[in-house]
């Protein structure tokens, strides 16, 4: 009989093959079963934990989870355990609203893909230096949560609002219209034209590609500039998990992950060299004008004049007395873009949903617009001033953020070992928020599954037990922009209910949504109808 030595040589490499999945597989329950200080918790797999049954929907994921394993449990993702907070009083120390002996200050553990996209040591949002942190997020404070900012920020969202009405008022009451992709047009432009004080084109674009719209005459070189500008955030936004979720070896050599690496790589290096090219014209502009001539307070020139001459609120540290680089400027552009855009896109689209569930509701807010504002046959003046008088309109947003929060999970990392609900968590463990879970928790909140915006008027009859409603966040790393969010989404609703009647096209169906780092709406059909008197 002839020996075969390539049968010799296959099976012999299919028998250290099997060896080393079993020692692999041997190994990992090993270390599960004896792991230090277990949580409860579904059991996992190798290579993927319990990632199948978290589910692409980690918002859905979270809720069948916390319903089978309580307040507090752990999963793996992939090799890498991470444990989940489903009670607004674990989150205690998460929320800890002060950065001395902050056992979560660091939102993630070390990562090689933020940390090449150069996230981890610039920004707020994944920043691990915290003494750069704590001045960027002063900088931000005097930024986009400054009054100047806000107060500013009201005119150009009532601008763009000007032009959402010449659009909407020439639809045919009889089409359905999408809310989703009329609303991302809408943020884009509100955030791109509030930070830069560029007016940005997505309304225009969308409006000029329907039919039977008026069309507004732009010309193809700023409208296709400014498209791409907007295509190029959105990409770099999306593209950060990406980096987050691959390794290096992953992205870089992978033939399919190797082609996606290269568009995201060719896109950041596009972004960076507009944006490069936005402040380096603006500073110039700036400089060239005396100082006793006032500029506009959007982002970018507060961001550039920042430690200069015509700053009377001067921002130092130990080590940083100079004004910011056009680097650290594009920097918290890309988180401003980032973080104001999809939320604000999203939660607008839960609101209007429920409040044609509710139309109650509806009619108490055209109520508190007649308060506020008078006739409202007469065009608006959506002030800064008047934007708290909006009270029951806060509560409505907050209460279908409740419900919808368009971040429905958030994760931090511990930057020490500490303990939480008696279990000890180690050093750079990554525990996420169930934000959704806690917003339905029945020990927080009477009939959590019911649309019920009282619940947040203060002689509505309910307490909010602390840490329950997590919208913006909590503790130090809360939205530094909240304040301009909710601005902005006032100012919408006001703009849209007072002008037109807007309807569900099919009352019946649910919202149809997805889980993609946001709860993102998908599509949202509705009727748009301009009132009699408006």
């Amino acid at each position: 009989m002839a020996f075969n030595i390539g049968n010799f040589i296959l099976n012999d490499w299919t028998n250290i093959l099997i060896a080393v999945v079993v020692v692999y597989i041997v190994k990992y329950y090993f270390s599960w079963y004896t792991r230090e200080n277990p949580i409860p918790g579904p059991f996992p797999l190798p290579l993927i934990g319990n990632l199948h049954q978290l589910g692409l929907d980690m918002g859905k994921g979270a809720l069948k989870l916390q319903k089978e394993y309580g307040d507090m449990f752990e999963i793996f993702l992939g090799p890498t355990r991470a444990i989940f907070l489903n009670r607004a009083e674990l989150t205690e120390k998460i929320n800890n609203p002060t950065l001395k002996n902050n056992a979560f200050s660091i939102r993630t553990p070390p990562n090689p893909g933020l940390k090449e996209l150069h996230l981890t040591e610039s920004g707020i949002v994944f920043n691990r230096d915290l003494t750069a942190w704590k001045f960027n997020r002063r900088i931000l404070n005097q930024t986009v949560m400054s009054p100047k900012f806000l107060r500013k920020s009201v005119e150009f969202t009532n601008q763009i609002c000007d032009d959402l009405e010449k659009y909407w008022s020439s639809i045919d009451p009889n089409t359905k219209v999408d809310l989703a992709k009329w609303t991302t047009c809408l943020t884009a432009d509100i955030i791109v034209t509030t930070a830069t004080g560029t007016n940005s084109c997505s309304m225009v674009d969308y409006n000029n590609s329907l039919p039977n719209s008026v069309k507004v005459d732009i010309s193809k070189n700023i409208l296709n500039e400014s498209l791409k500008f907007i295509d190029s955030i959105y990409t770099f936004v999306s593209c950060i998990m990406f980096y987050f979720s691959f390794p290096p070896f992953i992205r870089k050599y992978v033939p399919i992950f190797k082609t996606m690496y290269q568009k995201a790589r060719d896109n950041d290096e596009w972004l960076d060299a507009e944006l490069e090219r936005i402040i380096c014209t603006r500073k110039r502009k700036i400089e060239s004008a005396s100082l006793d001539q006032p500029i506009e307070n959007n982002a970018l020139n507060l961001l550039i004049v920042l430690n200069t001459e015509r700053d009377i609120n001067k921002i130092t540290s130990i080590d940083i007395t100079e004004p910011l680089t056009s680097m650290e400027i594009s920097g918290i552009l890309k988180e401003i873009f980032g973080g104001g855009m999809d939320t604000t896109r999203n939660a607008m689209c839960f609101i209007i949903y429920y409040i044609n569930k509710y139309p109650q509701v509806k009619d108490k807010l055209i109520k508190e617009y007649e308060y506020v504002y008078g006739d409202l046959s007469k065009k608006i003046d959506v002030t800064y001033e008047s934007l708290d008088k909006l009270v029951y309109t806060e509560a409505v947003i907050n209460e279908s953020t409740r419900l919808s929060p368009p971040v429905p999970v958030l994760f931090r990392a511990a930057a020490f070992d500490t303990e939480i609900g008696g279990y000890k968590i180690k050093k750079e463990t990554t525990v996420f928020t169930n934000y959704i879970g806690i917003h339905y928790h029945k020990d927080h909140w009477v009939e959590p599954e019911k649309f019920n915006p009282d619940r947040f008027l203060k002689d509505g009859g309910h307490t909010i037990v602390k840490n329950s409603h997590l919208t913006f966040g909590g503790g130090i790393r809360i939205c530094p922009g909240r304040h301009w969010a909710m601005g902005n989404m006032k100012i919408l609703l006001v703009r849209m209910l007072t002008k037109f009647e807007i309807n569900l096209a099919d009352p019946e169906a649910p919202i149809k949504s997805s889980y993609q780092g946001t709860q993102h709406c998908d599509e949202l059909g509705i009727y748009i109808k301009q009132k009699a008197n408006a």
